[in-house]
C-alpha cells in the first residue's frame, strides 16, 4: 500500500468523521500537534532479517501529526507517523522509510441515553477505529469507559474487537480483543509544568503461532513554551519510551525503544 493511499485514506476518514462530529454540536474543543522524534532501539526496521529472528535494532526519525477534537456528539482522534530508519546495513528489499496511522471516532453514550452521573465512571461511550500502515490494517469496535480520578485529565479503558484486514506476513489471523488504557496527568515541579501521558494496549493471540502482544508507550513532557514565558501547552520537550512485547505476534521479538521529541501544538 503506497504512501499516497495511506494519506488519502486517513485524510478522507478524518474529514468524514470530523463532519459527523461537528454536525448539530453546541460546544467543542480541538487541538492539533506536530511532534519531531529521534530515537533508537526499534525492531523490525529496514535492517531486520528473518534469519536473525529480527534481533537487529535501528535508529529512527519520526514526524507525527496528531489531532483530537470533541463536541456534544463524540470525539475524533487520529495520528499519522512518517518515519525514516538510520542504520549502517539496510536489508535487501526492505524500505528505509514508511508510515503508520490510527484513527478513532467515539460516540458519546449520552446520545443513547446512557448517563453515568458524576461518580467514578464518568462516561460509557462507543468507539470504532482503524489502524493502518504500509502492509498492515486492523479494524476495532467496542465500548470505552472514562473515569473520574483526581490528578488525571484523561483516564480511559477501551475494550474492542481486533480484526486484521492486511497482515505483513500474510498469515491467516483470527479476530481477537484489544484492551487499551489511556492516561494524561499534568503535574508541576516548582514553577515548571509537566505532563505524564501515554497508553498501553493488550492484544490477544490470533491463532496458532501468533502470540499475545503488549504495546506500552508512556511520555514525560516538559512545557518548554511556558518555561520561556510563552502560553502554556504550546511547545513541549519530552521523552517517549516504547515497549512492544511479541511485536506483531512473533514470540520473543520484544522491542524496547526510546526517543526525544519536540511537540508544537496549534
Amino acid at each position: 500500500m503506497s504512501l499516497k493511499h495511506i494519506k488519502r485514506g486517513l485524510g478522507l476518514a478524518a474529514i468524514t468523521l470530523g463532519l459527523m462530529g461537528s454536525g448539530a454540536a453546541h460546544a467543542g474543543f480541538s487541538t492539533t500537534e506536530v511532534q519531531l522524534h529521534y530515537g533508537g532501539g526499534y525492531k523490525m526496521g529496514s535492517n531486520a532479517t528473518f534469519g536473525s529472528g529480527f534481533t537487529e535494532t535501528t535508529d529512527r526519525a519520526t514526524i507525527t501529526l496528531e489531532h483530537f477534537s470533541t463536541n456534544d456528539i463524540g470525539d475524533l482522534f487520529f495520528f499519522v507517523d512518517f518515519f525514516a530508519d538510520n542504520n549502517d546495513a539496510p536489508a535487501a528489499g526492505r524500505s528505509e522509510s514508511g508510515q503508520y496511522g490510527e484513527i478513532y471516532y467515539t460516540l458519546h453514550g449520552k446520545q443513547f441515553g446512557i448517563n453515568t452521573g458524576d461518580g467514578f465512571i464518568k462516561a460509557l461511550d462507543f468507539q470504532v477505529g482503524l489502524n493502518q500502515g504500509n502492509d498492515f490494517s486492523v479494524g476495532l469496535v467496542g465500548p470505552r469507559l472514562s473515569f473520574n480520578v483526581p490528578g488525571f485529565q484523561v483516564l480511559s479503558l477501551a475494550l474492542t474487537t481486533y480484526t486484521n484486514f492486511v497482515d505483513p506476513f500474510d498469515r491467516n489471523l483470527d479476530t481477537t480483543y484489544q484492551a487499551t488504557v489511556v492516561w494524561h496527568a499534568p503535574f508541576d515541579i516548582g514553577n515548571q509544568k509537566f505532563k505524564a501521558q501515554g497508553f498501553v494496549d493488550f492484544i490477544g493471540d490470533q491463532g496458532s503461532g501468533v502470540d499475545n502482544q503488549i504495546v506500552f508507550s508512556p511520555q514525560i513532557r516538559w512545557d518548554l513554551g511556558y518555561a520561556m514565558g510563552k502560553p502554556a501547552g504550546k511547545i513541549h520537550l519530552g521523552v517517549e519510551y516504547m515497549h512492544f512485547n511479541n511485536k506483531f505476534g512473533i514470540t520473543g521479538v520484544d522491542e524496547n525503544a526510546a526517543s526525544i521529541f519536540l511537540g508544537f501544538r496549534f
